[in-house]
């Protein structure tokens, strides 16, 4: 048995190794991203817990301490609170960005700075913002960046707020200065868990005053949505990768099989039984799909390290640890590709069992196959050499399948791919249902407020402005956020209804009125700051991405302060020279866009290396499996090929027919994918990115991109098939007689 599984081996060198390396790409793929993943989960979570992080955040603006409110509620074990200073720093590029500073160093591994120096959140390290030995002015007091920590609790791209650390004597001058907000934060520990998140301090009484109040699964989820997102979509890569390997390796099974019939007939001659037979092609082909899973294990040690490092800067980290392979991934995707391989490989086996042992005396051709070779001379519209081509094509068109999947599956891949990156691309406010406001203004009263609006625009010209609120409604137990303007922002997309007429109608985010299963045209009681029981109506949902998002937005309320107003410059190029050139008494003016822009600018160049890395490995492998499969369909057809020569077919005349069916498989593959982007792809992107974490995903890929990408593959591929079809110079009449 095993010189018979050695001969087999030896006798299809190429199908072996065709099988060892499709295996290799596909387990490297998905052992490297769920690897990588878990670690990124698994790594977010040890640290949580061993900085003893509370299980609920509470931000409030106030100067006075809320940890004596909080101790008396009902499921609290204990509660600690820092007080903090809110407050705007200059970062890369001029943007403003909000920074938390505080002296509590008790819930991070860091040391407390001098009484000149700053310690920051990674987070604006990764972003290019601050560096060590960068200088910041708060205030009077300029420090020094000492260096940075990792902020598990805020520092995640999808939070507003960064953290700093300063000194003690440094935080006292800094209040003293009266020239930031004051703002407590709580650290908040549970008896218990409570089922529903809705219900987290729902009996404090004050949490409509509270501006943020996050339990610990909601800080997580932030943490991990970008590298879900990034993960989800490398795994529809590979399980691409993955189908296409199962069609390309049944493939080479089935035609090394029908090269190997007289060699089987000549086995059974010899006394070998069909479930011998079997059991020697089956024990050589899993040797190959070992030989690649052990190699993808080899090499997703380091795979695996450089994904995770990739993963956990997306999260804003800078340190990165070594990983060792999860031998749970490792052993399910083992298991996995050897009983599908062995699945295709016993169906493939199928047709061994009519091989006679005549067949040994025979030409080697199954009886399916004989007479398919032949002329039809009736006369033919097309050229010569591509009626052949065409006629021949036809005649195998199931032969030159696996060469139109292999084809039609990678562009779609691709399309999907371009289209994703599209998606994120340029100003993309509605999509993430952001409003763009360029500077918020803060005066007393109406008066001074009309001047120096006046005033604004004489510097800068004003493109629009108006009232803005920030407000909360307490909606079915759920501290709601409520956006008060003027007049709804156009970034807001509505998906259904309409924008609010009045200061009683509401527009949700599709992820909230999802969440708290709500619908349009609903009346809902609300308690606000102002009444128990106030009636409003939801009219609409607007578009956002981000499912954490628990928002609302409506008209300005009369009754409330109306102190604050939100302002568009004509140019945004000119909001550097209005920030310091603008001096009035009693007026502040806060750039609030660089949270919002921080965020934006993050999410797009995860997305944009994402894509671009997937488009090159795209286009490797496809190169990789077109020649495996142009070179083993050229293996398969050279008896027929030989025949043709002896005919007098030149090696010219039958490189150029092979080109044209390797032309049609590739223009029905085109079309396949077109198919499938136009009826499916949208479809398949939004489901992969709403379980990421992300909603209401839809975008249209440009023409000239579809074309673009179309053309690069074609270009390729047909470059890889001329030179595979140099192998049929090699092949000698005489091998064959």
């Amino acid at each position: 048995m095993q010189k018979i599984i050695k001969s087999l081996i030896l006798g299809q060198k190429a199908f072996m190794v065709t099988i060892a390396i499709l295996t290799f790409l596909s387990s490297l793929t998905m052992i490297t991203v769920l690897t990588a993943y878990q670690a990124n989960v698994s790594h977010y979570q040890t640290a949580y817990r061993t900085h003893k992080l509370p299980d609920i955040l509470v931000k409030q603006d106030t100067q006075q301490d809320v940890a004596a409110d909080l101790k008396g509620l009902k499921n609290v074990k204990s509660v600690s609170s820092a007080p903090s200073l809110m407050t705007q720093v200059e970062g890369k590029d001029k943007q403003n960005i909000t920074l938390l500073l505080s002296d509590d160093t008790s819930h991070f591994n860091v040391q407390a700075p001098s009484n000149h120096e700053i310690v920051l959140a990674s987070y604006l390290e990764s972003t290019g913002n601050f560096k060590r030995g960068d200088a910041i002015q708060i205030g009077n007091k300029n420090l020094t960046v000492k260096g940075f920590y990792e902020d598990q609790l805020l520092g995640s791209p999808l939070f507003k707020y960064k953290q700093g650390i300063v000194s003690k004597t440094t935080f006292n001058t800094l209040v003293a200065q009266k020239s930031s907000q004051m703002t407590q934060l709580a650290f908040v520990d549970l008896v218990k868990k409570p089922k529903n998140s809705e219900k987290l301090l729902s009996d404090y009484h004050d949490r409509l005053k509270a501006d943020l109040i996050y339990d610990k699964g909601y800080i997580q989820k932030a943490y991990t949505m970008l590298p879900t997102i990034v993960a989800l979509v490398i795994i529809l890569a590979a399980i691409f990768l993955f189908g296409i390997c199962q069609f390309v390796i049944r493939f080479a099974l089935v035609s090394g099989i029908a090269k190997d019939r007289k060699k089987i007939a000549t086995f059974k001659t010899l006394g070998m039984s069909g479930r011998q037979v079997k059991l020697a092609y089956v024990s050589a082909f899993l040797l190959s799909n070992i030989a690649g899973l052990v190699v993808a294990i080899l090499a997703s040690f380091v795979t695996s390290n450089l994904a995770f490092k990739f993963f956990w800067h997306l999260n804003g980290f800078t340190s990165v640890k070594h990983i060792s392979l999860n031998i749970v991934v490792v052993l399910a995707i083992t298991l996995l590709m050897l009983g599908l391989s062995m699945i295709i490989i016993l169906l493939s086996l199928k047709e061994t069992s009519s091989i006679s042992p005549a067949s040994a005396f025979q030409d080697g051709q199954s009886k399916s196959n004989q007479g398919k070779f032949n002329f039809d001379l009736t006369k033919n519209s097309l050229p010569l050499q591509m009626g052949i081509a065409f006629k021949d094509y036809v005649q195998k068109i199931g032969h030159y399948m696996t060469f139109t999947l292999v084809i039609g599956l990678f562009v779609f891949l691709s399309l999907m791919i371009a289209t994703l990156n599209q998606g994120f691309k340029g100003h993309v406010d509605s999509l993430f249902g952001l409003p763009k406001v360029d500077v918020i203004m803060r005066t007393p009263d109406h008066t001074i407020r009309g001047e120096a609006l006046q005033q604004i625009n004489a510097l800068t010209p004003i493109k629009s402005s108006g009232y803005i609120q920030e407000t909360k409604v307490l909606l079915k137990n759920e501290v709601i956020p409520v956006h008060r303007y003027s007049k709804i922002p156009s970034e807001m997309k509505v998906l259904s209804g309409h924008t609010p007429k009045n200061q009683q109608e509401l527009l949700l985010s599709s992820n909230l009125i999802k969440t708290l299963k709500l619908k349009v045209g609903q009346k809902v009681h609300v308690k606000t700051q102002l009444s128990n029981n106030t009636k409003m109506t939801i009219v609409g949902t607007y578009q956002t991405i981000n499912n954490l998002g628990k928002e609302a937005y409506s008209l300005v309320d009369f009754d409330l302060p109306m102190n604050s107003t939100y302002i568009n410059l004509k140019s945004t190029s000119q909001k550097d020279k209005l920030l310091t050139g603008f001096h009035r008494d009693n007026v502040q003016l806060t750039d609030t866009s660089a949270s919002s822009k921080s965020l934006i600018t993050t999410i797009q160049t995860a997305v944009k290396l994402l894509a671009n890395m997937i488009l090159i490995l795209t286009l490797v492998i496809s190169g990789l499996f077109v020649y495996l499969v142009s070179y083993l369909t050229i293996e398969t057809e050279k008896r027929q090929l030989a025949l043709k020569k002896m005919l007098g077919f030149t090696n010219v005349q039958l490189k150029l027919q092979y080109l044209f069916r390797a032309g049609f498989a590739l223009a029905l593959g085109i079309g396949l994918s077109l198919i499938l982007d136009k009826f499916i792809g949208s479809f398949l992107l939004s489901g992969l990115v709403n379980l990421g974490g992300l909603t209401q995903f839809a975008v249209q890929l440009p023409l000239s991109y579809d074309i673009a990408i179309i053309l690069l593959l074609v270009v390729e591929s047909s470059l890889i098939v001329v030179f595979a079809s140099r192998r049929i110079t090699k092949i000698k009449i005489g091998d064959f007689l």
